[in-house]
């Protein structure tokens, strides 16, 4: 049997601050103690323990608690210290200023897809994603890509974890039908997930490698299905300037095409 070390008031500490994250208004000592099912007089020992350490904030006019800025200083000295983000970030300037669309870095991060950096321009439609949301690895254009160049083991063993949820009619739920759509994406170097996540939303993906020959994160764009149905060439450019840049990232990252069988 499997020793359980987790320190639960750690625990329902980082369940509150998971539930804040998701809460954009704030949520009241009530609401987390009935959410996260812990007593009204343990989770305001919580709540007051975590602002005096300025990781939250309390609004004493409304009784809500929200996230402080210096959770946010720990999420920036994190991505700051990811060399990829560094590397990555001219690129989808570049990117962005050629094309007059939003470019996006992602990683895959325990099983989920992670937004590390994104350009925008003010012309284009932006996509509503914040920086560190989490999304499914099995509907999302970068999960496929980084996920094709997985072993069939670790894709069971994600499946295993989380499952295949059912987002949009489009989603595919099936594991043989998932691996068949993998092993398409490896073969083509692309990934596009057209209203397969989030209706109504085309987005495309290529992978990133590094100096070992293993892809580590995507190069992303995402734009409206209905301007992908119009515009017929334009996933087809789109594919084109991320491929052409992502190559580009992972020469500075260290990557030389041909020495791994890429």
């Amino acid at each position: 049997m499997a020793l359980n070390y987790t320190v639960p008031a750690v625990d329902r500490a980082i369940r509150v601050l998971e539930l804040l994250s998701a809460a954009r208004n704030g949520l009241s000592l009530a609401q987390l103690a009935s959410q996260t099912k812990v007593p009204k007089s343990t989770m305001f020992r919580i709540l007051h323990t975590l602002r005096e350490h300025q990781i939250i904030l309390e609004d004493n006019e409304r009784k809500l608690f929200t996230l402080g800025m210096r959770v946010l200083g720990w999420g920036n000295a994190a991505l700051e210290r990811m060399d990829y983000k560094a590397i990555a970030h001219p690129y989808l300037v570049k990117l962005a200023e050629e094309t007059r669309e939003s470019f996006y870095l992602a990683l895959l991060d325990h099983d989920e897809v992670i937004l590390v950096d994104r350009v925008d321009t003010p012309e284009v439609w932006k996509m509503v994603t914040r920086l560190g949301q989490r999304s499914p690895f099995h509907c999302t254009a970068t999960g496929l890509i980084i996920a094709a160049a997985m072993s069939d083991d670790d894709i069971d063993e994600m499946i295993d974890r989380h499952g295949l949820r059912k987002f949009t009619p489009k989603t595919i739920t099936n594991v043989v039908r998932l691996k068949r759509r993998l092993k398409e994406v490896d073969r083509l170097g692309y990934a596009v997930a057209d209203g397969e996540y989030k209706p109504e939303l085309c987005a495309v993906a290529v992978p990133i490698w590094d100096h070992a020959g293993a892809v580590v994160a995507s190069l992303m764009t995402a734009v409206p299905s209905a301007r992908s149905r119009k515009d017929k060439k334009l996933v087809v450019n789109l594919i084109s300037v991320l491929k052409r840049e992502a190559a580009q990232i992972s020469k500075r990252i260290g990557y030389e095409k041909g020495s791994f069988g890429n």
